[in-house]
């Protein structure tokens, strides 16, 4: 009897003391992610959007808006919030940013699409967005520095007479990118795991920063919109790599960003034949022959030994001729790229020397100006 009554007064109330106590800190913990409303912060995302449009006009081409929202309707559908209604525009700013609303807004600037090289690229920068949606980082930021919760915040937020400093304080960390640090590297990260996810090259992300890096340095005083350093550059550059050696992918550069592409072609006139390598768009080697198996072959290698060596952070000095009695030999690094002869050399009216150090140069002025156009 008198054990039955030490466990009701005693052992029943501790034991309902813990479990109140753990069910406190386990939906404490959990609350953001059971309370959203995904209905009401489209409905916030909505009314920021109008806001926003009524003072910053957008960019119309269809093209162009096309090309936005094939990317990004293709990565939300591969997202983890695949219900939210995701909308994407341009806005026709100078400045490098892309930002998002509660609610799937997501916006990227005219300046964006001039700065990055490639869809890859692009897809990294509206990963990154979605990502900030799907953990709804914005709202959060707010609850964790505010006595209102999830709910609360959306209610007065939708409210036709708006509390202004917390309407305010949202729009600036959307706008003007201010998110945590801890926010920004979960963006980050998740917007790699999205581009893998979804079969975009995840590397054209880092190309974006590895970029941005390098324009800090020389315009220190621009505001980078989404490229802002919380955390700093250099360390999402670092913990980006780190995550896509971890999943053993390939750091590609060139393939990415869309840069330094080798291209080939062959013409004929009067019966001789011509092998044109392009590197981007500019001729790089012009070479006349008289139409033998073997003469398409060395071209056609030649432009596959560029495509495997050439980087856009190829050293200069590895550029290197080696120069015999009669032939001369074009490295990259100990890699051979093309051996030329004297007597393949003649139809131009050079010998095998001056044809591949013209092309060196000119293989030389394509990397510096692509650096100085990607760079500063």
């Amino acid at each position: 009897m008198k054990k039955n009554k030490f466990f009701r007064i005693i052992v029943i109330p501790f034991i309902l003391l813990w479990v109140i106590f753990f069910c406190l800190i386990f939906f404490n913990n959990n609350s953001l992610a059971k309370e959203r409303d995904l209905e009401k912060e489209q409905q916030l995302g909505e009314k920021l959007a109008r806001d926003f449009e009524k003072k910053h006009p957008l960019i119309e081409d269809i093209e162009v808006n096309s090309r936005v929202s094939e990317i990004g309707k293709k990565l939300a559908s591969n997202s983890d919030l695949k219900e939210m209604n995701y909308h994407f525009k341009i806005v026709d700013l100078d400045g490098v940013n892309a930002f998002s609303f509660p609610g799937g807004y997501i916006y990227v600037t005219s300046g964006l699409l001039d700065y990055v090289q490639s869809d890859d690229e692009l897809a990294g920068v509206l990963a990154h967005e979605i990502a900030h949606i799907i953990h709804n980082h914005a709202l959060n930021q707010i609850v964790n520095n505010t006595k209102y919760n999830l709910l609360t915040i959306l209610a007065v937020l939708l409210t036709g007479e708006s509390d202004v400093a917390l309407l305010g304080r949202l729009t600036t960390i959307t706008f003007l990118n201010q998110y945590s640090r801890e926010n920004e590297e979960e963006a980050d990260l998740t917007a790699i795991e999205l581009l893998i996810k979804t079969g975009y090259n995840p590397v054209g992300f880092l190309t974006c920063l590895e970029r941005l890096s390098s324009r800090e340095i020389f315009r220190p005083e621009i505001n980078w919109g989404i490229f802002q350093t919380h955390p700093r550059t250099e360390d999402r550059i670092v913990y980006i790599k780190d995550l896509l050696i971890k999943k053993g992918i390939e750091i590609d550069r060139r393939a990415a960003a869309n840069y330094l592409k080798i291209e080939t072609k062959f013409i004929v006139k009067d019966f001789q034949w011509t092998g044109i390598i392009k590197l981007d768009d500019s001729t790089i080697l012009s070479l006349p022959f008289f139409g033998e198996i073997k003469d398409f072959h060395k071209i056609l290698n030649i432009a596959e030994n560029l495509d495997r060596f050439l980087s856009l952070d190829l050293n200069i000095y590895e550029l290197r001729i080696s120069v015999n009695d009669t032939s001369s030999t074009l490295f990259i690094g100990s890699n051979p790229i093309i051996t030329l002869t004297d007597f393949e050399a003649a139809l131009l009216n050079k010998n095998s020397q001056e044809v591949i150090f013209e092309m060196r140069e000119k293989i030389k002025q394509k990397i510096w100006s692509l650096r100085l156009r990607l760079l500063l």
